[in-house]
């Protein structure tokens, strides 16, 4: 049984026409962008079904900034059903977590919330716990790559040891910065290898000043 969507609503759903194969950034010609060819990713690929477009875009929006738990389960199933049918499934997947405190004024966790229909679809694990976030860092949207890089350098730490191959979860991925602070403490873990799952993948290029 597929998404609770209608077929034309689901045709029109904003995917790249071609990304990069490492990094999912939509791109105009095949191959790696040039952000990766200059700085490879702590993460081996990133897997990410939608751009951050409309009516995604709004329906992440509408989940984090107004409980609106509902579309947690559609994206979930829409990213589920588009990453169940991939090769070489990780053993777990670790979704990002938030800093306690912005936990505790959200009163709950989106990404989490998107990740269990995730989870239940592609049958890969659902382990919150692999790792923790040390630092409460200001918003990261107005910033670019590079200071977003500086700021989640050691934001993660993965307390107990992690499957070989884990995915990191995420609901938007914009620079990768976070997914790469992540990568980072589960590999010094010990995961081997480490893929990135998201619901969308931003289109700006303004941000990734890399």
């Amino acid at each position: 049984m597929g998404p609770e969507i209608c077929f034309g609503c689901f045709r029109d759903l904003p995917r790249a026409a071609r990304s990069c194969p490492i990094c999912a950034r939509p791109v105009s010609t095949e191959g790696a962008c040039g952000c990766c060819l200059l700085r490879r990713p702590v993460y081996d690929k990133a897997r990410v079904p939608f751009v951050y477009a409309f009516p995604v875009d709004r329906m992440i929006q509408r989940l984090k900034y107004n409980g609106i738990l509902s579309h947690a389960r559609l994206l979930g199933e829409l990213v589920g059903h588009a990453l169940g049918r991939t090769d070489g499934r990780p053993e777990a997947i670790a979704p990002v977590p938030p800093h306690p405190r912005r936990l505790r004024q959200r009163g709950f966790d989106q990404v989490i919330e998107i990740a269990r229909f995730v989870a239940a679809l592609t049958r890969v694990p659902l382990v919150s716990g692999l790792c923790v976030r040390l630092l409460d860092t200001p918003p990261l949207w107005p910033l670019g790559a590079q200071e977003r890089r500086r700021i989640l350098t050691g934001a993660f730490e993965c307390r107990v040891r992690p499957p070989e191959r884990v995915a990191v979860f995420d609901d938007i991925l914009t620079t990768g910065s976070t997914a790469d602070a992540m990568a980072s403490a589960l590999r010094s873990a010990g995961a081997r290898e480490v893929e990135v799952w998201a619901v969308a993948r931003s289109p700006s290029l303004a941000a990734l000043n890399s």
